[in-house]
């Protein structure tokens, strides 16, 4: 089995999971079921004609935050979006997914910014059928409006911190409440919804612990995603996780513990053989439409809006980072690419974006 198989099986299997375990309809359920089915198949065509095809699409819709988050690596490695290009509409970022569905992508996890800041989007991913795209939310946005938009393709993903001291510390006072106000709401109304944490060598202990657990089971959770965090602000390198504590968070040995399905973001990549982006399981979509390798190392030399997704996917960065992909093993700091321009340059394929050489020099 190749690394994009083991990689998309292991996501797949855990929003499976999550979906039995939720009150939506049974015949919705096999419907997502079938097309995750029929998506495996279109890529393992794609994989035959030579062609990558990733799982999972990450798509960050918009730089815009109503939040300022201590350490975002959105804002850190645009500040206040200079050099980036206009972000995409509406309607050509939706185009780009329905030419993913096209294509064989099977999981669009969808990110910002803050995503609720593009809502006529979202409800143009909301209306495709058979697709699941976790959105990762602040929830501070979040009002009954905006909770009409889930409850079928779109799964809300609220971003904490792993306890409310945690997340007071890097969101703001009061986030956290706010957000688990609106998860319990959606709890209510019999959705289905799913947490996010940063996990950073400050709060690891918290996260493991077997309170936080119950936590997650008396909310409700259906999904956990736990995130490592990829230090791209000076001085923050200490917040990275030590080897031990990854071991941790990527002990299987974890999962039965929680009632509901937990992600690993990047997870175990030794485990697949090295790095993950450009393709191999995931690529990212910027706002301004650039396909780009990884959202924490964010190389690019074509734009998915302009050539298309396919031919994005094929660029000469892209080809080169994925045959290379066994020299990116997992270092301290999450990302076995960020921080590598010089090694990107090496490739001799294209240059990085000016956002990825700012990252390189602040990893």
């Amino acid at each position: 089995m190749d690394a994009a198989s083991l990689f998309s099986g292991q996501l797949l299997a855990s929003l499976r999971r999550a979906l039995r375990g939720s009150a939506a309809p049974s015949l919705e359920i096999l419907a997502r079921l079938a097309f995750q089915r029929r998506q495996a198949i279109r890529r393992a065509a794609a994989a035959r004609e030579g062609r990558t095809v990733p799982a999972v699409l990450i798509a960050s819709v918009t730089r815009r935050c109503n939040l300022d988050c201590a350490g975002c690596y959105s804002k850190a490695l645009r500040p206040d979006g200079r050099g980036a290009a206009p972000e995409l509409s509406d309607d050509r970022l939706a185009e780009i997914i329905e030419e993913a569905v096209g294509i064989g992508v099977g999981v669009f996890m969808i990110a910002g910014g803050e995503p609720l800041l593009r809502r006529g989007f979202l409800e143009r991913v909301a209306a495709m059928r058979g697709v699941i795209a976790p959105v990762f939310t602040n929830g501070t946005l979040m009002d009954e409006e905006a909770e009409g938009l889930f409850g079928g393709t779109l799964v809300p993903v609220f971003s904490v911190e792993g306890s409310e001291a945690f997340t007071a510390a890097r969101r703001g006072a009061g986030v956290q409440e706010l957000a688990l106000s609106r998860a319990r709401s959606i709890r209510d109304r019999g959705g289905l919804f799913g947490l996010s944490v940063t996990v950073t060598s400050e709060n690891c202990d918290a996260v493991l612990s077997a309170e936080f657990r119950d936590f997650v089971a008396e909310l409700g959770a259906a999904v956990l995603f736990l995130v490592e965090y990829v230090p791209v602000v000076p001085g923050t390198d200490r917040l990275a996780l030590a080897a031990g504590q990854r071991a941790r968070i990527n002990d299987a040995s974890l999962d039965p513990l929680l009632p509901c399905a937990i992600v690993r973001l990047p997870g175990d990549e030794e485990a697949y053989g090295g790095c993950l982006a450009a393709g191999r399981g995931f690529a990212h979509l910027s706002p301004e439409g650039r396909l780009e390798a990884c959202p924490f190392a964010p190389y690019s030399d074509s734009s998915a809006a302009e050539s298309g997704l396919a031919a994005a996917l094929d660029s000469p960065l892209m080809r080169a980072i994925r045959e290379r992909h066994s020299e990116l093993t997992e270092t301290r700091g999450g990302c076995a690419l960020a921080g590598k321009a010089g090694w990107v340059a090496s490739l001799g394929a294209c240059s990085a974006s000016a956002g990825a050489r700012a990252a390189a020099t602040v990893a």
